[in-house]
């Protein structure tokens, strides 16, 4: 990963830790106001980065970028947390803490798939902007299904009515991996928008080399 691709994951996982203190209020305000302050920060940084960056040559010929080279382990790993959420779901989690763990998991698997059509269909050219933005979309497609699937694997520890902690051990799993709620709320969206520029591209290049 390029400098200027990690300061741009750096400032996207501050922003939405910065969101989720924001979220729980109180004394996480002043803790939010920092983290909003360095992803904002890293965000200058890769805009900076970006600008030096060489630029392609005229007349130059840059390929498509193909598929990342740890996206099928990223996947597998992913895949693997899911099937463990989806294990404790239906046989540890009792009650309204089934369907909390259930709804985690959705959402998990949506980012995943993302994650994985992401990588397998963008396919933006060397040298430009979106290049250098792949790895940080994929990274946080990755980390906010990750997030998910956690916050599923937690949820089977609560008790019937959602509330109490009848596992303490899976519970602390799901307090821990809240913070990465918001790198997932935002991270979706941003997953489907990618999705549809790249398949209007395409469609863009097919009928101009058919023209």
């Amino acid at each position: 990963m390029t400098r200027s691709a990690l300061l741009a994951v750096v400032g996207a996982i501050c922003f939405g830790v910065g969101g989720a203190l924001f979220l729980v209020g109180g004394s996480g305000l002043a803790f939010a106001l920092v983290a909003f302050a360095l992803g904002a920060l890293a965000l200058v940084g890769f805009q900076l980065l970006r600008r030096r960056a060489p630029r392609p040559t005229a007349g130059s010929n840059p390929a498509p970028i193909g598929p990342s080279r740890g996206g099928g382990i990223a996947a597998g790993v992913g895949l693997a947390l899911g099937a463990l959420a989806l294990v404790l779901a239906l046989s540890v989690a009792e009650g309204e803490a089934r369907g909390h763990g259930i709804f985690h998991l959705l959402f998990g698997a949506v980012a995943l798939g993302l994650f994985v059509a992401v990588d397998r269909w963008w396919r933006p050219l060397e040298g430009t902007t979106g290049a250098s933005l792949r790895t940080p979309v994929l990274v946080l497609l990755w980390v906010g299904a990750a997030g998910a699937f956690l916050e599923s694997i937690g949820a089977a520890g609560y008790d019937r009515f959602n509330a109490g902690h009848r596992i303490e051990a899976l519970t602390t799993v799901h307090n821990s991996a809240t913070i990465l709620g918001p790198i997932s709320l935002l991270m979706v969206p941003v997953g489907i928008a990618v999705l549809a520029a790249a398949f209007v591209g395409r469609r863009r290049a097919r009928a101009s080399a058919s023209a």
